[in-house]
């Protein structure tokens, strides 16, 4: 379904970036000066197991645990994204889960509204010095089969809208008429974080300029950004950078705020680091880490959707120590997350790295899968054949 475009308009107090300015911007993502000096730190090769072990890695700011328990009651009772609920039973147990939307039977289409802040990562104090620009990262995003049609499996459409309909086919209205839209985000000015050899590092890749942020520090920063955002209670901050990391490549939060009322609501964020193919290869290429947290967020918002914990797929040998419906940690994380690989996608003449993703059949162990066809993955809907597995015993 074509997505409906609509004009991007300044945030309050904030320019917006237009389209041109986007196109018109350089497309590397660095500018460095030399500052070498005895005080400055080093700026090192870092080897492939480093961004591995990033992929790998889970890893969430230690903030959200605090916050987990209040976010969970009152988004139960107050909820500020278009939402729906339901169940699954497995096992015995019935668990409950909320997703963002209109509910499938429905046939409604809910339109989602992001607001995407570009954050330019200033690296200090080092014999390398680097600004690296987010705009890349930003203009390819926007690009992207996120927000924009492509084809996929089921259809020509959104990555997300597809990816749920591709789950819940037999459950959605009978005319087949329900979505689930990206509208054209809007794009806040650049805001400038600041790296120190104490709160990150700046290393070499294959040539090209990686910094990384502690991720609590990282964190910190963008909640003080939300703030002068202004967001209305149904926009979702989408944050980016280009060729820098947080101890992880992206991930997605839930958090109370101040509702203006007195009272508090739950905001929702995401965040998606961009690393270049020719610099990193396909399994962390482009958007594999952006349609992760995207499908992550549709279908666990308030990251407390429970299922039977489940072993790290192909081999069940490590447990992903995960109780929550993450639909990409099972193929996105874990030891053994190269054995998937990325599915390209391709629009407006740019080829896109999509990580497969686990559908929610995955997680409540159906068989057959009641999703279309019989998957239990999207997009590839063929690395994934059965259900997920109790962890191994120890």
């Amino acid at each position: 379904m074509t997505n409906t475009r609509r004009t991007r308009r300044a945030l309050a107090v904030l320019v917006p970036v237009t389209a041109a300015a986007l196109l018109a911007s350089l497309a590397g993502p660095a500018t460095a000066g030399s500052t070498a000096g005895s005080s400055k730190t080093a700026v090192s090769q870092i080897s492939s197991s480093h961004l591995r072990a990033l992929r790998a890695s889970d890893r969430m700011p230690a903030s959200h645990a605090g916050n987990a328990a209040s976010v969970a009651r009152t988004s139960s009772s107050q909820r500020s994204l278009p939402s729906f609920s339901g169940s699954f039973t497995t096992d015995g147990v019935t668990y409950p889960y909320t997703m963002v939307g209109a509910a499938p039977s429905s046939g409604k289409t809910v339109t989602l509204k992001t607001v995407v802040v570009p954050l330019r990562m200033k690296f200090v104090g080092f014999d390398q010095d680097a600004t690296l620009e987010p705009w890349r990262a930003v203009r390819n995003m926007l690009r992207s089969p996120i927000f924009n049609d492509a084809q996929f499996a089921n259809g020509r459409g959104q990555f997300g809208d597809q990816l749920q309909r591709a789950t819940f086919w037999n459950q959605m209205d009978r005319k087949k008429k329900w979505h689930t839209l990206f509208a054209e985000p809007e794009v806040s000015d650049p805001f400038t974080i600041t790296v120190t050899p104490d709160t990150g590092s700046l290393d070499l890749y294959n040539g090209s300029l990686i910094g990384n942020m502690n991720i609590d520090l990282f964190d910190a920063q963008l909640h003080a950004i939300l703030p002068k955002l202004h967001l209305k209670a149904d926009e979702t901050p989408l944050f980016v950078t280009d060729s820098v990391t947080a101890d992880a490549l992206g991930y997605h939060d839930a958090f109370l705020v101040p509702d203006g009322k007195g009272g508090q609501r739950v905001q929702t964020l995401m965040w998606s680091s961009w690393l270049d193919i020719n610099q990193v290869g396909p399994l962390l290429a482009d958007i594999s880490t952006l349609n992760h947290e995207v499908a992550e967020w549709l279908d666990d918002p308030f990251i407390n959707n429970e299922a039977p914990l489940w072993a790290f797929p192909p081999f069940n040998t490590s447990c992903g120590d995960n109780p929550f419906v993450e639909v990409g940690d099972p193929q996105g994380n874990g030891p053994d997350y190269d054995q998937f690989p990325t599915v390209e996608v391709t629009t407006r003449g740019f080829t896109y790295h999509l990580q497969d993703i686990a559908l929610l059949q995955w997680f409540t162990r159906e068989v057959p899968s009641s999703a279309l066809h019989g998957w239990y993955d999207f997009p590839g809907t063929n690395q994934l054949t059965s259900p997920s597995v109790d962890c191994p015993v120890v």
